[in-house]
């Protein structure tokens, strides 16, 4: 759809999905209470503030540690809100050390972890809420509830791939990611389609979706030149090349790409990928089989930052057929 020609068709030989992502809607979430104004997602927020030059409130609270969530205390506080706290369910923030410092540190903003919302007081507008802490089952304790006056409740409680495109095209999605299993060429499980950008996974980043929409063009261009060689008996089919499963365990949620050809990729490639915990002192290990490739000491790793290994082809030249990478992490 375009305004110069309406409604048109195109007939493409690759695609590149990069419909981003949404938030999570306050529906998705089990908070008792009614539903007056001054709920709004930490996104919705930012709109008004950054590009309606519009103040959502005065006194507010922070469901959520996401990112955006967590620059959204600091927005508001310079525009003259006050922030009274930000709770989060996990009992680690979801978002950037760095923000949490800038962000809230900075500013004297407390972050309130393993602690939710348990209650929205108000008829027309929001006039308190109640958080309370929440145990291992991230349960609300009893006993714990603490009330906050105020007048918006900003939700930053995570972002879902825009997928439902993909889904209609057949694409295989990753229940970890939402997003779509690819592999290094970053093409999806439908032949000349391919991934990138936080439709494929959240990213902390947007250096990362930069880089990885570039090398999703790159692909898909040289899937494109591939085919038409093919077409003129030139070329193997574009993709055919073995390909190896990526494993994430010990520790590790999920990895981006899922699969790998040793045949196809470059010299060296980047693996992305998440854990489900705060580690320290860990090392990062990738085996090929039985045989480990690299093992690298991390300090520190936490859900809310991306990590990345990078892998080298010539790592995986033995490698045959069956074999598994896996990536895990582990204490020596």
């Amino acid at each position: 759809v375009s305004a110069e020609r309406g409604i048109f068709r195109v007939r493409a030989r690759a695609v590149v999905l990069a419909m981003g992502c949404r938030e999570r809607p306050r529906g998705a979430l089990d908070i008792c209470g009614t539903r007056p104004a001054g709920v709004y997602t930490a996104g919705t927020a930012q709109r008004l503030v950054n590009i309606d030059g519009l103040l959502p409130g005065r006194e507010v609270v922070i469901l959520g540690s996401g990112d955006i969530g967590l620059i959204m205390a600091r927005r508001l506080t310079l525009e003259g809100a006050h922030v009274a706290c930000v709770a989060e369910l996990m009992p680690y923030s979801g978002g950037l050390k760095r923000n949490i410092v800038q962000c809230l540190d900075d500013s004297g903003i407390p972050l309130k972890l393993s602690h939710t919302v348990v209650d929205v007081e108000g008829e027309r507008r929001v006039k308190a809420v109640t958080i309370a802490r929440v145990d291992d089952r991230l349960q609300p304790i009893p006993g714990t509830e603490v009330r906050y006056p105020c007048d918006t409740l900003l939700l930053s409680v995570g972002l879902l791939p825009e997928n439902e495109l993909s889904r209609q095209a057949g694409v295989r999605i990753n229940p970890v990611t939402r997003g779509a299993f690819v592999n290094d060429q970053l093409m999806t499980s439908v032949p000349g389609v391919f991934a990138c950008g936080n439709v494929l996974h959240v990213h902390d980043l947007v250096d990362y979706v930069s880089e990885e929409s570039a090398h999703a063009g790159a692909c898909a261009a040289r899937y494109v030149q591939e085919a038409a060689g093919l077409a003129a008996g030139e070329k193997d089919l574009p993709g055919a090349a073995t390909e190896l499963p990526i494993e994430a365990t010990g520790g590790v949620r999920y990895t981006v790409p899922s699969f790998v050809s040793p045949g196809r990729m470059a010299d060296t490639m980047k693996l992305r990928f998440r854990v489900g915990a705060v580690y320290q002192d860990r090392y990062v290990s990738v085996y090929v089989g039985d045989r480990r490739v690299s093992h690298r000491r991390k300090p520190v790793m936490a859900p809310g930052e991306m990590q990345e290994v990078t892998l080298r082809r010539a790592d995986l030249a033995d490698a045959r057929p069956g074999d598994t990478v896996r990536v895990l992490l582990e204490d020596e």
